[in-house]
């Protein structure tokens, strides 16, 4: 069987065996106790692993608010938080290969939250839309709390990633668009997720859409594939103030080159930009099918004697060419380098935060 029918297989086999309403919910979340954060200032965790330089040991000018993807693939509408399931350890993986881009700069804020099953990007029967409007729930009432009693004046970003992205979408037009907060926000990196054009000044109506790599108060986001790489005929589900719809992937989107922070069409490369890889004791994020914690030591390095260039490509995406991405292929589901948008371009993000966190404080 070729790899998009084992990928189909997949998905069927995690459907959850009940309707969101017959769910009981899992237990909400108190975000006043450090433990319900994946990542929190002064406690040591992934976010703070680097590949050359450690992050700095002390409270810094700036923070993020950062969501992470989906790691959660069980057979239930939404994740209960257990420190010893799978979804937990892939947190942590996302703090390490994610967050970590982040923790040079900012104090790191992020959440464990009820995350949305793998499936719900998939069911066409409403079950998937509340899985993400209870996981939302979750991300809004942290954020609340990280506002009231974490943020002390900071100037932050949003980010996220994949769903992560799709929750920070909408907490930046319910918490920050058009909200006095605005002041203190720099700019939200929201990755992997479309975000048609056609939507953003709904979205967003008092911020932009970025166009260099020092703009304030905007909007980033791309998606990545291999060279040619095109998602057809596919739709997602997407948020909007009038409700759930489902929106095609090729159609205009807000999209940058993270080597340039430009809708520059040729190719690029970037010599601040380190590509990472994660290192675990254990091949735990290859079993999606895993549910149990196998507390492997997780670290990142940089990937050498590889290289790749990235460009804007004509239908909204960063498409990639290299030696790197030759190898990458074999990873990919037809080509699509969705698990890799924040690690090929881990360098340059980290030094694109540093540069907008100081365009801001001038």
């Amino acid at each position: 069987m070729q790899a998009k029918g084992k990928y189909l297989e997949f998905i069927n086999s995690i459907k959850p065996l009940k309707s969101f309403k017959e769910e009981i919910p899992p237990p909400e979340i108190d975000y006043l106790k450090k433990d319900s954060w994946a990542a929190f200032p002064g406690v040591e965790g992934f976010h703070n692993l680097s590949p050359d330089i450690s992050p700095p040991n002390k409270l810094k000018k700036f923070d993020v608010f950062y969501i992470h993807p989906t790691g959660f693939f069980g057979t239930k509408w939404n994740e209960d938080i257990d420190s010893e399931s799978a979804s937990f350890e892939r947190t942590g993986s996302h703090m390490a290969t994610q967050a970590s881009v982040f923790s040079q700069t900012c104090n790191v804020y992020a959440p464990q939250y009820r995350q949305a099953t793998y499936y719900s990007f998939f069911d066409l029967e409403g079950n998937g839309e509340a899985a993400q409007d209870l996981a939302y729930q979750d991300l809004s009432k942290a954020f609340q709390t990280y506002l009231r009693k974490y943020n002390k004046g900071r100037p932050f970003f949003v980010a996220g990633h994949s769903q992560g992205a799709l929750h920070g979408q909408r907490l930046v037009h319910e918490h920050i668009s058009n909200q006095s907060i605005k002041e203190l926000f720099i700019s939200a990196y929201l990755i992997g997720y479309i975000l048609p054009l056609k939507h953003f000044d709904d979205l967003y109506p008092d911020l932009k859409i970025s166009r260099s790599p020092k703009d304030v108060q905007t909007i980033i986001s791309w998606c990545t594939g291999i060279k040619g790489f095109q998602r057809g005929r596919a739709h997602s589900m997407f948020w909007t103030p009038d409700g759930w719809r489902r929106e095609s992937m090729e159609q205009p989107l807000v999209c940058q080159n993270p080597m340039t922070w430009t809708e520059a069409k040729n190719w690029q490369t970037n010599n601040d930009n380190i590509a990472i890889r994660l290192k675990s004791t254990n091949l735990f994020l290859t079993d999606y099918y895993a549910t149990k914690h196998t507390h492997s030591k997780l670290s990142i390095e940089k990937i050498d004697k590889l290289s790749f260039q990235s460009r804007y490509s004509k239908n909204f995406m960063i498409e990639t060419k290299g030696s790197l991405i030759d190898k990458m292929k074999s990873f990919t589901i037809g080509g699509d380098l969705h698990n890799f948008d924040m690690t090929l371009f881990w360098g340059s993000i980290r030094k694109n935060v540093q540069d907008r966190a100081n365009a801001y404080s001038k």
